[in-house]
């Protein structure tokens, strides 16, 4: 009966299912069943669905009551075991993508051990949907990640760093051989000299005809991949939606389709000479990193710690 709370009160806080359902990262249709399967449980309907907004019935007024002593339960939990933690290890958890957590923190988490020596951070590995539950249910104290749309009241989100945009090209495509001006090596991309404006920025247009690898629906690149190549007249061919950027990247490597990635992921890998990397003639060519983390609840030291020396060091090259 209690098993989808969350669904019921986020419903409850937006007095919207399609708004929850954005909030919450799932179908619409997802989220409505759910909640009939909640209310067939119970016996009663828990929202009056012909009012706009929608309202609360009877029942569903005794649920969210419920729901938020439960509530103010867990938090006098969460803050009596996170000022235990405070007192013992100072272990600061962290969440990202596989990308982040594999090239990107392990350094950043040693310069932080090297000015805070007694404390410890723990990472956690997730795809984005995965993420943004865990720092809800507090698996996290802090995910690192991509801009998300449609963040949740209860996060704070910080921009961290700007990251460009490219299109990585398996080599082996033919259309390379017809944007020989605009065309960039790894070496190009990994050096910085992409950014000179010698190089300049092609039209999605170039590649109607070609297979895109897109990630999944909710992440950021997925929506923005879809308004660039919108904005360039097409709709792209998908043979591939992905969760992970990194997963993309190989995969287009591989030569089995065009891949959306950021410029710094080429920092971090093996030079390969089986992609060419294009700059792409957009304002959406470009990716926010970001930090989010709870304003319901006071971080411990160790997060405020984190975060501030986050915030205050040179911005990472991804």
């Amino acid at each position: 009966m209690l098993k989808n709370m969350d669904y019921v009160y986020a419903v409850y806080v937006n007095k919207s299912f399609s708004k929850a359902a954005e909030e919450l990262y799932i179908s619409q249709p997802a989220l409505s069943a759910t909640i009939k399967k909640v209310e067939e449980e119970i016996g009663l309907p828990l929202f009056d669905r012909s009012s706009n907004p929608i309202q609360l019935t009877q029942a569903g007024e005794y649920y969210i009551e419920s729901i938020e002593n439960i509530m103010n339960i867990e938090k006098e939990m969460r803050s009596y075991f996170n000022n235990l933690r405070d007192q013992t290890a100072g272990t600061i958890h962290v969440g990202g993508a596989s990308f982040f957590c594999t090239y990107i923190l392990p350094g950043i988490v040693q310069e932080f051990k090297e000015e805070y020596p007694d404390y410890t951070v723990s990472l956690l590995e997730a795809n984005a949907d995965d993420l943004m539950k865990c720092l809800r249910s507090g698996i996290v104290d802090i995910v690192i990640d991509v801009e998300k749309k449609g963040v949740p009241k209860a996060f704070d989100a910080y921009v961290w760093a700007e990251e460009p945009v490219l299109l990585a090209v398996p080599a082996s495509y033919k259309v390379n051989n017809k944007l020989e001006e605009y065309r960039l090596t790894f070496d190009d991309v990994a050096s910085g000299r992409y950014l000179n404006e010698k190089f300049p920025k092609v039209n999605l247009k170039a590649f109607v005809k070609e297979n895109f690898l897109l990630l999944k629906k909710g992440n950021d690149m997925h929506q923005r991949s879809l308004k660039m190549c919108k904005k360039a007249g097409f709709t792209p061919n998908v043979s591939m939606d992905l969760d992970q950027m990194l997963t993309s990247y190989h995969i287009a490597r591989n030569g089995k389709g065009i891949a959306f990635v950021r410029a710094g992921i080429t920092r971090h890998l093996e030079r390969t000479e089986k992609l060419f990397f294009y700059k792409i003639d957009d304002a959406h060519a470009y990716q926010n990193m970001m930090l989010y983390y709870k304003n319901t609840e006071p971080l411990s030291k160790a997060g405020t710690d984190f975060i501030e020396f986050l915030k205050s060091g040179d911005k990472p090259l991804f």
